[in-house]
């Protein structure tokens, strides 16, 4: 049972004697207690001092038991401290059975954890009573990670045998429907493109996801046909934190790609034929998706996170995360000397990962390549060195695409057959050729200033890597993937010599 100190702090000495005098008898119940428990978990002063020497025993890889413990305090001057050898003694006389080990264990821990969470709730109300508080906000976000931190330890999981986990798999391949060849093979919420699917197998729970561009590639409108595909077609929540852009731009931006109407016209007032009619018709489609979006400038970390729980919290179907972009999120300080700017964004890149899992939701983050690929004399195609700032965001990222854009680099003119043989052409040039040859067969041009992208999913952790093509229909905003007869189209190109 547990008892109080004068300062009201739980503790249970009786616990930690049999803890303490059970690793003393048994090499088992020694590694159980120094796998599971720190010093700083005992609250008796002489408990933690015997423990350490445990620890410096193990360290050192000699047996831990009476006398060699006796030996290692008295060499260090404080056996005496600890009420010397009988004091011991009395240790090895509380040890417990095997068996019931974890239980005592678990009450240590319990008590450790409820005195760092009521010193951290002590040191909160000190703060707030003794301290000028210049921001509340920031002041509740700061302690609100401080007592989630306090009893963090609670949580902590132990080893799961392959009997439960191929018990939990069964579980799920049982739950799991027949698949049918037609069907889709994503395990996660699909990209809205089959071509990425395919490799990523959709967006997974827990997981990671960057995509990286220069700026001005589409990097922002492509986060954003993610978020309203999610949305659409999975009919889940999805949350938007946009530090460059307002609501209202975004909403004109998934209003202009879903009605496929020039954006330029949209933010103009300018409405020509039957323009007005497909934005009535996509503010409608828009309005009716569970997008959630928050647009203030210069956001915490902190403050992406409680807001996304809270978000969770009100609507439990939460699906998708999107962060655009990393660099203007601002990592709080913890201490007084500032981290360098590749620190800051380890934290950010690591938090927002622990976000993924903690709320078991994918997160997207938009981010910026650095200058060096355009220092590049050759190609100008980004490589994962390429992300800018840290290469913790590659470390901590499951999934990373890397989006090139050829006419970003080149204000080149249209490439005509007879110009190059085709099997000379970039990817780019060989989409020039095909869009002149359907503009010949249409008689006109086609639409929305399209562009070829690649998206090279250059890192996948639980899935294959790949380039994909997306065409970009810049003046809409929104991203198509190829149709299977263009695909065949380069590929005969590629293939027949007779072509060139």
């Amino acid at each position: 049972m547990a008892t109080k100190s004068n300062q009201f702090l739980p503790y249970n000495i009786d616990a930690e004697k049999a803890v303490l005098g059970s690793a003393l008898l048994s090499s088992d119940a020694f590694y159980n207690v120094t796998s599971s428990l720190v010093p700083e978990d005992f609250y008796e002063g002489r408990h933690q001092i015997i423990f350490k020497s445990m620890l410096t025993l193990l360290e050192r890889k000699i047996p831990v038991d009476v006398l060699t413990i006796a030996t290692e305090l008295n060499d260090k001057k404080e056996l005496l401290n600890i009420g010397g050898s009988e004091y011991l003694g009395e240790l090895s006389a509380s040890m417990i059975s095997f068996g019931n080990l974890q239980f005592y264990i678990d009450i240590v821990l319990d008590q450790s954890v409820a005195r760092n969470m009521l010193k951290t709730i002590r040191e909160i109300d000190k703060e707030f009573l003794n301290k000028e508080i210049d921001n509340t906000n920031d002041f509740i976000l700061k302690s609100e990670e401080l007592f989630k931190n306090s009893i963090a330890r609670r949580h902590i999981s132990s080893f799961i045998g392959m009997d439960v986990a191929a018990e939990r798999l069964r579980k799920h391949f049982d739950a799991q429907k027949e698949f049918s060849p037609n069907e889709s093979a994503i395990i996660g919420l699909t990209s809205g493109y089959n071509y990425i699917d395919n490799l990523t197998q959709g967006f997974q729970k827990g997981e990671l996801t960057i995509i990286a561009a220069r700026p001005s590639v589409g990097k922002t409108a492509l986060a954003l046909n993610f978020a309203y595909n999610v949305a659409a077609k999975e009919n889940v929540t999805v949350a938007i934190f946009s530090l460059e852009m307002t609501s209202d731009l975004l909403t004109k931006r998934l209003v202009a790609s879903q009605a496929g109407v020039n954006l330029r016209n949209i933010n103009l007032g300018r409405f020509y034929g039957q323009d007005r009619s497909k934005v009535a018709a996509a503010l409608n489609e828009v309005g009716n998706s569970k997008i959630f979006i928050d647009d203030s400038s210069g956001i915490k970390l902190l403050d992406i996170i409680a807001k996304t729980r809270k978000l969770q919290a009100a609507n439990p179907d939460l699906g998708l995360v999107i962060v655009d972009y990393l660099g203007l999120v601002q990592a709080a300080q913890t201490s007084k000397t500032p981290d360098s700017r590749q620190e800051e964004v380890r934290k950010i890149s690591l938090a927002l990962k622990g976000m993924a899992k903690e709320l078991k939701v994918p997160v997207v983050v938009v981010s910026q390549l650095s200058r060096d690929v355009e220092k590049r004399r050759d190609s100008k195609k980004p490589m994962l060195s390429d992300l800018r700032d840290s290469g913790s965001i590659e470390q901590d990222a499951d999934v990373v695409m890397l989006m090139y854009r050829e006419d970003y680099y080149s204000s080149q003119k249209k490439t005509e057959a007879g110009d190059k043989k085709v099997s000379k052409l970039s990817n780019a040039e060989r989409f020039e050729l095909a869009r002149q040859q359907k503009e010949r067969e249409l008689g006109s041009t086609l639409p929305g200033n399209a562009s070829y992208v690649e998206l090279n999913i250059a890192k996948n952790r639980n899935g294959a890597t790949g380039v994909v093509p997306l065409f970009f229909y810049k003046d809409y905003g929104r991203f198509e993937e190829p149709t299977k007869a263009w695909i065949d189209a380069m590929k005969e190109l590629e293939e027949n010599p007779a072509a060139e």
